[in-house]
This record gives C-alpha cells, structure tokens and sequence, in this order.
C-alpha cells in the first residue's frame, strides 16, 4: 500500500487510526487474523501469557511484566486503555516504549492491510505483537481489552492464561449475567495452555469451559492461597511451594488477591520460565502502575487515584476506605461513563466521603448530568458540589482543608482527566 505521506508522528497515525474504521468496538477475529498472519505473528517464539477478566487484569500483567523483567527475560507486556500517554499500552522491559518504534510498527501494520480496515484496538495489539517479535522478548504478556473469546488479543493461542475476578461490565457487547461474561472471558483458554483463575467465587460456566477443554484450571482456596501475616507482610502457598513476601508496592487487600493468582502462574510455569524467590519479591516492589490506589502529592494536599468503575471495583475501593481510611475526612472528584451502573457506586462510596466535586465528563460516553443526578439523588444537597469540568472540581477539591483526601474515581476517563490536571498543577507550582 502507498505510503501516507502526511502522517509523521504518533499523533497523526492516531488520528488516522480512530477515522479508519466505522465502529470504534468491532469484536471479531476474522480482519486481525489476516493482518498478524500477513506480518508473520501468529506463532511468536515468545512464550506468550493471555490475562482476561473484568477486574485486575492491569494489576495482573504489571505484575507478571515486573517479575519477569527482574528475572531478566526480555519482556513484553501489553495493556489497555492507557491514561496519560498512548505509549503506556506496550511496554518492553516494564518500560513504554517510544513513538519512533510505535511510528515503525504502525507503518510495517499500514504497508500490509490491502484494503482491510482496522479498529483502533486492533492496530494496537497487531503494534504490540510486531513489536515484541522485533524487539526479541521472551516473554509477552497480552492483557484482553474486551471480553476474551472475540478479542483481537485471542488471535494468538497462549502458552498460558489467567482470569482474573469477573463482574458486571459492558453487558452490552457480553452478556447481562456474570455466567455469559464468563463464558466469554473464558474464551482465552486453549487445551494445552497452564490456567489459573484469581476469581475467589469462579462462575459454573466458566469451570465447565474449561472442564470441556480438558483444561486443568488452578482455583484460589483450592489449588493455591494466600493470606496477611502483618502490616508489612503476606504469605502465599500453591505447588508445595511457600513464600513468605513484603507488602507488595500495589495498595488494598484486593491487590493479594490478584497477585496470588499471578504466583500461582509464575510458579506453574517455573519449568520454562524459571524464577527465584527473591525476583519474585523484588518485582513486585517493581510493579509500575498508574491510577489503582494511586496516592500522590500537591502542595500540600494529598490525592488518591483509583479508576474503580463497576460495582466491584468500587466495592473494593469502599472496603480499602473502611479499613485504612476510616478516620480521614475525603473530599471526592467523581463521574462516570453512561454505560455504567452509577447508583450501586454511589451508594457504596458515600458512607466514607463527606463532599462530593461532580461533572459530566468530557467524552463521547460520558454520563448525562440527568444520569448523575439520578445516581446521586440519595446525597443531601449540601454534599454536592457540581462543576463544570473535572478540572474545575479538582480545583474545587484542592482548595478543601489540607487535611482533607481527595480522592478520584469513577472511570478510566474521570481519572485521566483529573491526572492530567494534577500534572499541569505541579508543572505551574514548578514541582514536576
């Protein structure tokens, strides 16, 4: 194909990519398919490890990517969406990579497509894939976008897979139960793979998936556990194996939960992807993650980051208020996305926040303020503060007593505008 003399930079094949197909979520394997086959991806030599789920898949794979990039191996590791920069998507060595090599990747993908489109999830994953494959990694950690069984990352059959606890989100496109989403994330299983699920409460559909594909799937509390000995440390155990480890760098009692899973699958794996004790402690004190429990400073305000969306999500946000935060006053910059069951998350959160900073987000899916004021309708009044951006009630929320945590949540998109924001703040206060 002749090549886009006007596209240069990243920015530009961004744009190009989010023009280029009709549907901006077009589930399928049929167009990636003959794009990785046409650049030669569909049997990458490295080991391939596949993370679906509804919650903590981006836990998951920082993980993974951080354990095994302490070990040494040369690492991939692919995740979605990005907050602040499209470059957080593919990692190499727990590092983004650059726009020159995504620039190189998407001209290799554009040079191949014959008169196929793409969506943009899918010029991504295809981006990631060539990437790794140029780059030589050894091992590459693919974290589904949406569902499992349709998603552009299901085109390459894993060495190994991890589900991670499912709930209720985007019924839309996978089903109204959590026994349909499961099925679908079940998709990722293949008959030969190493499987674990971190779900503590697997659904029936899910276990006779794999049951059918003859697939031995590891079960917490039964193949494998974990428990807190002290504030600063847990244990885990699986496999005849026992590992007594720091407090990892991920907050929130949820977070051992997920990484149990994540043992589980790197001590399964050890015959072929060998690692010690201690690189496994030290990469989990080198998992790098941004917007889950995410505490950072301004002036002399303290802020917390948590992209909780869906009702469990937000469940274990409350909880981690409950327990840890049970004294603090919190002031909370919060939306959410149409899509979204809003009510449950309100009713969770607002026994723990004493005022709440709410706006319609700046985005296509973003819910209505008809929609919030619903959602929202069992706050006394005096509580809510509404504003006309989530950079107003960041700025609303920043001029709360110093004693106040503000705390962010909501979406992907509430915390991507409110990082964006407390960014440009330590820039203006000369602290970035």
């Amino acid at each position: 194909m002749a090549a886009v003399h006007n596209l240069v930079s990243l920015d530009d094949w961004l744009a190009f990519q989010e023009q280029q197909h009709s549907k901006t979520i077009d589930l399928g394997l049929e167009r990636v398919r003959q794009m990785a086959q046409r650049l030669g991806l569909l049997s990458p030599t490295a080991l391939t490890i596949t993370v679906a789920g509804t919650n903590g898949k981006g836990s998951s794979t920082a993980a993974l990517s951080a354990i095994y990039t302490t070990a040494g191996y040369r690492t991939g590791w692919y995740a979605s969406p990005h907050l602040l920069n499209y470059n957080e998507r593919i990692c190499i060595d727990n590092q983004p990579v650059s726009d020159a090599l995504l620039v190189q990747a998407i001209e290799a993908i554009y040079a191949q497509l014959e008169g196929l489109t793409l969506s943009y999830f899918e010029w991504g994953t295809l981006a990631a894939l060539w990437l790794f494959k140029q780059q030589s990694c050894q091992v590459q950690v693919l974290e589904v976008g949406l569902g499992g069984r349709l998603d552009a990352v299901n085109v390459i059959n894993a060495d190994a897979a991890l589900i991670t606890p499912i709930d209720l989100d985007h019924q839309a496109w996978l089903g109204n139960d959590r026994a349909s989403i499961a099925k679908e994330k079940a998709g990722i299983l293949r008959g030969h793979q190493v499987a674990v699920c971190s779900d503590p409460n697997p659904e029936k559909s899910l276990l006779d998936y794999a049951s059918n594909l003859g697939v031995t799937l590891a079960l917490m509390s039964k193949d494998y556990h974990y428990q807190r000995l002290d504030a600063q440390t847990w244990q885990w155990q699986g496999l005849n194996k026992r590992l007594r480890l720091p407090q990892p760098k991920l907050l929130g009692e949820f977070q051992l939960a997920n990484l149990s899973g994540v043992l589980m699958l790197v001590q399964a794996l050890q015959s072929k992807l060998p690692v010690t004790d201690e690189q496994i402690a030290q990469g989990l004190q080198a998992i790098q993650l941004v917007g889950r429990l995410d505490y950072r400073q301004l002036a002399d305000a303290s802020w917390l980051f948590d992209v909780a969306h869906n009702p469990q999500s937000i469940r274990a946000l409350a909880d981690y208020c409950a327990t840890h935060l049970k004294n603090q006053s919190i002031a909370m910059v919060f939306s959410a996305l149409s899509d979204k069951e809003i009510a449950p998350m309100v009713a969770q959160l607002a026994p723990y926040v004493e005022r709440w900073f709410v706006a319609v987000l700046s985005s296509p899916r973003a819910a209505s303020r008809a929609q919030l004021q619903q959602a929202l309708a069992i706050l006394p009044d005096e509580q809510l503060v509404w504003c006309d951006s989530i950079e107003q009630a960041c700025e609303r929320a920043q001029q709360q007593p110093t004693a106040v945590l503000r705390l962010v949540t909501g979406s992907f998109v509430t915390v991507e505008q409110g990082l964006r924001w407390w960014q440009q703040q330590k820039m203006n206060l000369g602290e970035a």
